[in-house]
């Protein structure tokens, strides 16, 4: 059998130069790499197109509380009466929900903080939001500093219809993922919360026509 001589030779050159590399990859590049292989094949198969999602709040809550701020006192004789304040818009942001992940949401964050894209604003836009291919949750929340309200959630279907045990098992992760976004603050609040969920499919709630939740509205249009 013959034998090149030199094969020894380009061999321990060939391993010196990938040896090199590999000592010049920081430990952050690795896991940059590793998260380029792994992370789309778990998140990012069976995505669906982005949308654009419009949001139109009420002027106040459905109880007829502000959405911000607290109720301000007249002043006049006598005891001091209770006067809304209902000029104070609310900082809107909204959180795709799909089972066995965490809720996406479109908000701002400056040092840790949440912001709304739309501060102090009964209408915002939401552009090129990403949803899966099939059913989702949609959570719209009033971001405050100290506890998050909620202004309304709903599912939509894309595609074919759900199963009665896949409708309950993403209707419970809603309610859940609304509990921790914005935690219910009155026994009033979370019977509100028990009650029957929107399913729509999502062409119904498209530009034009819209839907109307308890207390707000939404629209949603292609973001291509």
């Amino acid at each position: 059998m013959n034998h090149d001589p030199v094969s020894g030779e380009t061999h321990r050159m060939l391993s010196c130069r990938v040896a090199c590399w590999h000592s010049r990859i920081s430990p952050p590049f690795l896991w940059f790499i590793l998260l380029i292989l792994v992370f789309p094949a778990h998140c990012l198969a069976g995505e669906g197109k982005p949308i654009n999602i419009t949001v139109a709040a009420d002027h106040t809550k459905a109880n007829g509380e502000p959405w911000d701020g607290i109720p301000s006192l007249g002043a006049g004789r006598g005891p001091a009466v209770p006067i809304l304040n209902k000029d104070v818009p609310p900082d809107l942001a909204v959180c795709v929900v799909r089972l066995e992940a965490p809720p996406e949401c479109s908000m701002r964050y400056v040092e840790l903080k949440q912001y709304s894209i739309c501060q102090n604003s009964y209408d915002c836009i939401f552009e090129r939001v990403s949803i899966p291919d099939g059913p989702f949750g949609l959570i719209i929340l009033d971001l405050d500093f100290r506890r998050h309200d909620l202004v309304g959630f709903l599912l939509m279907t894309a595609g074919k219809a759900l199963t009665i045990d896949q409708r309950a098992a993403l209707e419970s992760e809603i309610r859940r993922r609304a509990d921790q976004l914005a935690p219910p603050f009155s026994q009033e609040e979370k019977q509100r919360r028990l009650r029957e969920m929107l399913v729509v499919p999502m062409d119904r709630c498209a530009e034009v026509k819209g839907c109307r939740l308890v207390q707000s509205e939404i629209r949603v249009n292609s973001a291509e």
